[in-house]
């Protein structure tokens, strides 16, 4: 520890800050301060400093769980924060801390509560204050992003939203707007607040009203009515109802994108323009001809791909602080633009079908737009951190996924027709078919429910199928013919699929449904297989994601250029058994006439996981030595299975860590004599990494 005892804490932060000549303080920074005991000690002389945002980035950095010394720290410098009354010191110092999962852990209750009262000093002040009311309006934002997470009451932040009844200074009237924005998003009990934006943007004149303060801000104003409308398209029950919703987007998108030339409202018309369409030909039964209406056309999808790739060069700088997932927004753009002009090709396909898979990559349009990071109140080892999204309770977009989902089961089932269907599967097959059709008349709108043919009460559906076909459905007596477990097993195909999808974030997902329909070429994924493997899917992508997101002090072996094949092995196999308990085994003997390093033993068959240390960097689907070992296990057994490897020289170790599309993939592995190829998952994991903070 360095001789601290004869300066302040602000001066050794100085000194240290002079010493590490602009790289990131050291790892032993905290004890070089003189420890955490003494940072609690002395944290509340750094309020109002300009070291206190580097002493806030350094606990978030270091604080861990479970020390009770790190948390004392934590907590005074949260309470000097909160007592900061200088804007620039606030927000950076509340950047910081909110970014970190352990630091919202300890203390994110006692930052909600310390910054309400310096967001609603705003409401008090007779007359303005530039930074006083700056502060407010940052205060209001952090806020709102901790109870969002749950730390806080939300109605004590609702309560205070509505508080704000006539146009007032533009940061604070922005900061309101994008805090009603995240509100409505969460809890739908908040919708009402879409009043409180009228107001403030100049649309709902009041007494009193500043007709200049609410220009400022007309454009951000115009974006969250046009995102609040749709938030309530998505929520409505049935397309019809979707409609009006539509119209209201539109029309506000329209003002932020021709009146303010917003970037990223052109885009989003164009997109809602071409659902409207869709879905008034859907509800007037001529979904087919919507298609060759003008915002559908050609030459408008043509449009939107230009306008996406425009926004793309000039998105960055947006003034959303719950938009930083621009790239995400942009692919979700791009595969609904790609799924349009594929329905222009295929006007022979149902109409509903079509539009209901347009809703669903509006779906993920609008989560990809709308979420934004915040420390998680039960953070796991490596401090991910939760995205905050819409609430889209039993509204038509959310059972849309559930309907593709079901519609793509009976596709995949249909194209092994021509007699190779078993009794079971031409079973699940007819019944996926009828509850499609009864399905599609429901969500169209206009049907009242009651009961079944001959007055017999019904009987309810599995959950998800039931949210397809409500009880008292016109049809629903259809449904009697189809046996119990038929219905069972198409109820599970369904939840395992949704529950698969919904833990991973949009490039996982697509690189989920990739690996999905690479392996569907296989006649052995199917039924149970298909669960299992899917699983195992889920459970590879989350490790590989998990591993590349950490740190030294979590995974130490993926940051030594000496670990070898056991680092890797000990550690799948800790977090397979985590998950799958005793099924998973380590280095069974005697499978494929030699010792497998890890096997998954299910009822009625096994995985087999081979695992690899490589120090070269050709692609795995090129390691053939390593793919004939793999294969190999699956001589008497599924022919499907894993390849992970440590990659030492594959990589740069000083960069960042490789997409995460770019370390799994899938090959297909012929066999001499086999008229049926193997399946090999390839997983790469890089190795021999530089811990940013030692990079040069």
């Amino acid at each position: 520890m360095s001789d601290t005892g004869a300066v302040s804490l602000a001066d050794a932060v100085l000194r240290l800050v002079q010493n590490a000549s602009g790289k990131p303080f050291p790892p032993s920074a905290v004890e070089d301060l003189g420890g955490w005991t003494r940072i609690a000690s002395e944290a509340a002389g750094l309020t109002g400093l300009p070291v206190l945002p580097l002493v806030a980035t350094l606990v978030a950095r270091d604080a861990q769980p479970g020390d009770t010394e790190a948390a004392a720290a934590v907590t005074a410098v949260v309470d000097a924060v909160v007592a900061t009354a200088q804007p620039s010191l606030l927000r950076d110092s509340l950047d910081a801390l909110l970014g970190s999962a352990v630091v919202t852990q300890i203390a994110g209750a006692r930052l909600v509560a310390g910054l309400e009262p310096v967001a609603a000093a705003f409401l008090t002040r007779e007359e303005p204050e530039a930074f006083a009311d700056l502060a407010s309006a940052d205060a209001l934002e952090a806020m709102t992003r901790l109870v969002a997470a749950g730390h806080g009451s939300h109605f004590s932040l609702l309560a205070l939203l509505q508080k704000f009844t006539v146009p007032t200074a533009a940061p604070m009237s922005r900061a309101v707007i994008r805090s009603v924005s995240t509100a409505i998003d969460v809890w739908p009990e908040a919708d009402s607040l879409v009043g409180i934006v009228r107001v403030l943007g100049g649309v709902d004149a009041v007494e009193g009203g500043d007709a200049a303060l609410a220009a400022a801000v007309e454009s951000d104003a115009a974006w969250v009515l046009a995102t609040a409308s749709l938030l309530r398209s998505l929520r409505a029950v049935s397309v019809q109802d979707m409609s009006p919703h539509l119209e209201d987007a539109a029309r506000f998108f329209g003002v932020a994108a021709n009146a303010h030339q917003r970037p990223d409202a052109v885009p989003m018309l164009r997109v809602v323009e071409a659902l409207r369409e869709l879905t008034i030909g859907v509800v007037s039964s001529d979904a087919m001809g919507a298609m060759a209406t003008k915002p559908l056309s050609v030459d408008a999808l043509a449009a939107v791909r230009e306008q996406i790739l425009r926004f793309s060069v000039d998105s960055s700088g947006l003034d959303h602080w719950y938009t930083d997932n621009k790239r995400a927004v942009l692919a979700a753009w791009t595969r609904l633009v790609d799924d349009l002009d594929q329905m222009s090709e295929q006007l022979g396909k149902d109409g509903f079908y079509q539009a209901e898979v347009v809703v669903r990559d509006l779906l993920t349009i609008y989560i990809s737009a709308r979420t934004f990071r915040i420390g998680t109140r039960c953070a796991d080892i490596v401090g991910v951190q939760d995205l905050i999204q819409p609430v889209i309770d039993d509204g038509f977009a959310s059972n849309a996924s559930h309907l593709s989902n079901l519609e793509e089961y009976a596709a995949e089932l249909e194209s092994r027709g021509g007699g190779e269907l078993d009794d079971e599967e031409a079973a699940r097959l007819h019944a996926a078919r009828s509850i499609i059709a009864i399905a599609r008349r429901v969500a169209k709108g206009g049907e009242t429910p009651g009961k079944s043919d001959g007055g017999a009460p019904s009987v309810p559906l599995p959950h998800l199928l039931g949210r397809l076909v409500p009880l008292g459905s016109a049809d629903e007596h259809l449904l009697t013919q189809i046996s119990p477990a038929t219905l069972t097993a198409l109820e599970e195909q369904l939840d395992h699929v949704a529950a698969g999808r919904s833990h991973l974030n949009l490039a996982q997902q697509e690189l989920f449904d990739v690996l999905r329909e690479a392996l569907s070429t296989s006649p052995d994924y199917k039924d149970e297989v298909m669960r299992v493997v899917d699983q195992l899917l889920l459970l590879v992508i989350n490790f590989v994601a998990s591993r590349t997101g950490s740190s030294a002090g979590h995974y130490g072996y993926l940051f030594d250029t000496t670990a070898n094949e056991d680092k890797i092995h000990e550690d799948l196999y800790n977090y397979l058994v985590g998950n799958l308990g005793s099924r998973v085994e380590y280095e069974v003997s005697h499978v494929g006439g030699g010792r497998v390093d890890i096997r998954l033993k299910f009822d009625t068959f096994a995985v087999h996981v081979e695992m690899k240390v490589d120090d070269t960097k050709l692609p795995l689907s090129n390691r053939t030595a390593y793919l004939k070992q793999a294969v190999t296990y699956q001589g008497n057994d599924i022919r499907i299975g894993f390849l992970v490897a440590l990659r030492h020289k594959a990589f740069d170790p000083t960069g960042p860590p490789p997409h995460i599309k770019s370390l799994i993939g899938h090959t297909a592995f012929a066999i001499d004599g086999d008229p049926e190829p193997r399946h090999i998952i390839h997983v790469a994991v890089p190795g021999s990494r530089v811990n940013p903070s030692n990079s040069k």
